[in-house]
């Protein structure tokens, strides 16, 4: 595959080989997950850059060149959120450039980026509708499918965090099963797991190494039955789309009829553990969120009225 700086034909030996600069821009991004997407944002627009308009040299990008490719991915039927993360991954990548003294300025300065449509909540589910889904995964689940939905729903973890998990992350301290989740911007979560999700998982191993695909302490846990790329390497991780077939195929087995995804789970643990009386400042350092907001917004399950704080008030159950 091309490498990112390969073409540009702006990088002397004084500085490295193309592919130690690649190294240096995309390893500064802790996320896998993010690096990948880093390296294909950018290798979209250097297939553009090439391919459409013909040029060959990075030098030569101005922002008129930038406007044409948000205009192409516009034109693509690209969603605005799409489009204004590529435009970002762009506009590091020559900001890079810049620091590294190959490009006098960031053509992509100036860009503007296509306004966002607001984003459709994410739907949550009754803890009915979870108790519903766990009597479906337990009668009709495989133990891999089994063991990625009680993770995600006793977890809160987004997709991108169960997909990276390996074998050394399962690990006992005091006495307690827990998981180390790498999870977005670089955090390190050490999650507990309930009884029964360890036991999902564990039953899930078990079955791996009867069939023969033992998992060793660097694999990843959750791998795929078959790879019809590479029907060889199933020591992988799982695809996000994978992930997100399981997730509704189950969802859908077990009556739930309103639009859900993998990160459903995670709101309904945000949102079942608050209305269970968990704190806010806890559960959002649970997940890994900057701001008690964040988890906040994440809470479809809204105080009501007979919920009131002023149903409680000290001073009013005195003077009664």
């Amino acid at each position: 595959m091309t490498t990112l700086l390969a073409i540009t034909e702006l990088a002397p030996t004084s500085q490295g080989s193309s592919k130690e600069l690649e190294f240096e821009f995309l390893n500064n991004f802790e996320s896998v997950h993010t690096r990948k997407a880093y390296k294909r944002d950018i290798l979209s627009f250097i297939d553009f850059f090439q391919i459409v308009l013909g040029l060959d040299n990075l030098k030569s990008c101005s922002r008129l060149h930038l406007v044409a490719y948000k205009e192409y991915l516009g034109n693509s039927t690209y969603t605005p959120k799409t489009i204004n993360r590529r435009m970002s991954s762009i506009s590091s990548y020559f900001q890079f450039l810049m620091e590294k003294g190959f490009l006098d300025f960031n053509p992509a300065d100036g860009v503007r980026r296509p306004k966002q449509n607001v984003s459709k909540e994410t739907n949550d589910l009754t803890d009915d509708e979870v108790v519903q889904l766990f009597d479906v995964i337990s009668k009709a689940a495989s133990p891999l499918h089994r063991a990625i939905l009680i993770t995600f729903f006793t977890t809160g973890i987004r997709k991108s965090e169960l997909i990276e998990i390996k074998l050394s992350d399962l690990q006992e301290i005091n006495g307690e099963m827990t998981l180390r989740i790498k999870a977005k911007g670089g955090k390190i979560l050490l999650k507990f797991l309930i009884p029964e999700c360890h036991k999902a998982i564990y039953d899930y191993i078990q079955f791996m190494k009867i069939q023969g695909r033992e998992i060793d302490n660097n694999d990843w846990i959750f791998q795929p039955s078959i790879n019809p790329k590479e029907p060889s390497n199933v020591t992988r991780p799982l695809v996000p789309s994978s992930i997100d077939y399981i997730f509704k195929k189950y969802c859908k087995l077990a009556g739930i009829t309103k639009s859900v995804s993998p990160h459903s789970a995670r709101a309904t643990y945000i949102g079942s553990s608050l209305q269970g009386g968990a704190e806010l400042l806890k559960v959002s350092k649970d997940v890994g969120h900057s701001s008690v907001k964040t988890t906040e917004s994440y809470n479809k399950r809204r105080n009501t009225i007979k919920d009131s704080p002023a149903r409680n008030l000290g001073f009013i159950k005195r003077a009664n």
